[in-house]
């Protein structure tokens, strides 16, 4: 594991793999930044309830931050379980300290590992839900690759993710929401400057509704639907559904 934390926004979309480590770096304060983004637990728990999960599901939760995505997870899972993983290891600190209080200590289990290199056996899961998390991967389509190996057939996943539509129109609003209020507004309370302006690349670098459904497509997996978010969110932000066929 490098110890040498890259301090660019530009080295960071070189090296995705040093991303965990800047996340260390504003995980406590991490909470305090999203609670003022507008609808972002809301979006969240829409993006899980259009998996349209049974109940009784093992889920994995992957880059799951400060827990925020799972608590929507294990809302949706009356009698399942959730298997949460980020490769932060203080964004699982600040997750588990979030949900030891809320759920029942069996229902979910934290776990510090690379997304990209998950050792989990073949069809051993019955759900995944990855929120903000792919266009984080150094390589999308190998990491879709395995975590279709590793989802049980008919088995059902969700990204819930920026993306933004083909033309110049979604990419010029993203640029004045990002540079005009996420990233002088994070940055504030945050103290970090470098992972919002990170964050902010990285989705304009990331792929476009239709290019996403395609690898998805290409990768193997089926019934796949893009749904835009709601409100101002809707050009930018959207949840992808698709399955392991059977």
């Amino acid at each position: 594991m490098t110890t040498n934390i890259i301090n660019t926004a530009e080295n960071l979309l070189q090296n995705k793999s040093d991303v965990p480590y800047t996340f260390n770096k504003i995980a406590r304060r991490y909470d305090l930044a999203t609670f003022f983004s507008q609808g972002y637990s809301k979006d969240l728990q829409r993006s899980v309830n259009l998996m349209q999960l049974k109940g009784d599901e093992y889920l994995l939760d992957l880059c799951c931050g400060t827990g925020k995505s799972t608590t929507c997870c294990l809302r949706s899972l009356p009698t399942g379980k959730v298997l949460a993983i980020d490769n932060s290891s203080e964004m699982l600190r600040v997750a588990e300290a979030n949900l030891s209080h809320k759920f029942p200590e069996n229902k979910c289990r934290f776990l510090e590992m690379d997304v990209m290199n998950l050792s989990m056996a073949d069809n051993s899961v019955d759900a995944i839900f990855m929120a903000y998390g792919i266009r984080n991967m150094p390589d999308y389509e190998k990491c879709m690759k395995n975590l279709l190996r590793i989802l049980k057939p008919g088995g059902v996943i969700g990204f819930h993710e920026f993306s933004l539509r083909e033309g110049i129109f979604s990419r010029i609003y993203w640029r004045l929401i990002g540079y005009g209020l996420i990233i002088p507004f994070s940055a504030l309370i945050t103290g970090n400057l470098t992972i919002f302006r990170y964050l902010i690349k990285s989705v304009l670098n990331f792929l476009s509704p239709a290019e996403f459904t395609k690898m998805l497509t290409s990768v193997g997996f089926s019934e796949i639907a893009a749904h835009p978010q709601q409100s101002w969110r809707k050009l930018i932000l959207y949840t992808f559904i698709a399955k392991k066929p059977q």
